[in-house]
């Protein structure tokens, strides 16, 4: 079996589903009370998602005014491919992407509604998040795959499409495609539907309003073995319009462990990803100084390597400040498996002993890292002895050369909580957002260095 083979049908065992929502207008209502109501302190946080839908793979952005801005996705409400009883999996995907908006520090939001323009277009699966950026003029940054026709073959395309809000979320533009379409037919490496992909993305905006999308791509597949590409895609005028896109990595990429990316305070990009080198899906770091012109050679981050003929489906987490870099991942590579963390001091030459997040953990995974203030957080979900899963936090205040203690988020019991986003604060704290069963919830956190032993609310 291919790598995309394998790995695409591992997407379709692992994602996680939700329900679908109806078609709703494109723009917000401000004046509508939140249904979510208030969250108390040290309580489960705010239910931000419809109580009459399920809701999955959130992700947060804050506004430079303080609002609170989230995402998410639906349920895959498509039948299942054509294939799909010859190959066990199916990578048709037919789900919704909404929205919300809290103007008071997340106290309340506005009732979720829909930011793509036709029910069902968006190719949703929870290994394959959209993701929001909130640029410092207020513009909102949205970047998500979707659902298209190739017009070569007449096949479904899974496609990376970007829309933006220039009016604090009250409204979203028509999307753009950023991709070329295929122009052959990878149906028999891809399997289960779909002719090509342009999926597992990432976005970042810098300070000069510089919006950066990248995905992996198919287009090139064209054998068995073959791996995925990284495209990028650059508007250099807040989003308004985007340059051809273009590769900047070659068909090494592990096809399903999605893209991350973070902006540091000079305006450099950092790229995390994972490269396939025989039998190891390591995960890797690399970086432009000059706006996505160029990058850096990758750097694996990995202590020992972790060999697995397959797609782990797991991302590698970036933050940067004053020349030290630090990454977050999964690996079965250290003993015990589980969610790590390494810094560099040297621009990536070298990286730190792998600290184990969670000591004590049956598993940890999902790890996210952000920067607030000069406060570095690290979140993910592990499970106990009870076997629930939960969401974990601890943070460092010298760049992750230490952490302090763990500290579980505060949930409602019963189901589990996971796949946690977070997006930081000047004062050092950050929002979190996160699934809880078939719910999305967010919480301030203010971490136990700051003072603070539990979530809040922001006030």
């Amino acid at each position: 079996m291919s790598r995309a083979k394998l790995a695409l049908s591992l997407l379709a065992a692992f994602a996680l589903q939700s329900s679908s929502l109806p078609a709703q207008d494109h723009s917000t209502h401000e004046n509508h009370a939140s249904h979510a109501g208030n969250a108390s302190q040290g309580g489960p946080g705010t239910m931000v998602s419809s109580p009459e839908h399920k809701a999955q793979s959130p992700e947060i952005a804050l506004g430079a005014d303080g609002s609170v801005h989230m995402i998410w996705i639906d349920e895959n409400t498509a039948a299942p491919a054509a294939d799909h009883s010859k190959y066990g999996h199916s990578h048709v995907a037919a789900t919704n992407l909404l929205y919300a908006r809290s103007s008071d520090g997340g106290k309340t939001f506005t009732p979720p509604v829909q930011i793509n323009e036709k029910p069902g277009d968006v190719w949703g699966f929870s290994v394959s998040k959209p993701r929001i950026v909130a640029g410092a003029n207020g513009t909102l940054h949205v970047f998500y795959p979707g659902n298209d026709v190739n017009p070569t073959n007449g096949k479904p395309e899974a496609v990376a499409l970007y829309t933006r809000s220039t009016d604090g979320g009250r409204s979203f533009a028509k999307a753009q495609r950023l991709n070329e379409m295929g122009k052959t037919d990878a149906s028999d490496l891809v399997h289960g539907g779909l002719t090509h992909a342009h999926v597992f993305g990432t976005l970042a905006v810098d300070g000069k309003g510089s919006v950066y999308a990248m995905w992996i791509d198919t287009r090139d597949m064209a054998k068995e073995g073959d791996s995925g590409k990284v495209f990028m895609a650059v508007s250099r005028n807040d989003g308004a319009s985007f340059e051809r896109d273009r590769e900047i990595l070659p068909a090494d990429v592990c096809p399903c462990c999605q893209l991350t990316a973070f902006i540091d305070d000079e305006n450099r990009l950092y790229v995390g990803s994972r490269q396939v080198e025989g039998k190891f899906r390591d995960s890797v770091v690399m970086v432009s100084s000059d706006g996505g012109r160029s990058f850096s050679p990758r750097q694996r981050v990995v202590g020992s390597r972790w060999e697995i003929e397959g797609c782990p489906l797991k991302a590698t987490s970036v933050a940067a400040a004053g020349g030290v870099i630090t990454a977050a991942y999964y690996t079965a590579g250290e003993q015990p498996p589980g969610a790590y963390v390494v810094r560099s001091t040297d621009g990536g030459k070298s990286w730190s002993k792998p600290m184990l997040a969670h000591e004590g953990a049956v598993t940890s995974d999902a790890p996210v890292l952000t920067l607030a203030g000069k406060t570095l957080h690290l979140f993910w979900h592990a499970k106990m002895a009870d076997g629930v899963r939960r969401v974990f936090t601890r943070a460092s205040t010298d760049m992750g050369a230490s952490f302090g203690p763990v500290s579980e988020l505060p949930a409602p019991p019963g189901a589990p909580a996971q796949l946690p986003a977070i997006a930081g604060r000047p004062d050092g704290s950050v929002q979190v957002a996160w699934q809880q069963g078939s719910e999305v919830r967010t919480a301030r956190w203010v971490s136990p260095q700051q003072g603070a032993l539990t979530a809040q609310t922001a006030r």
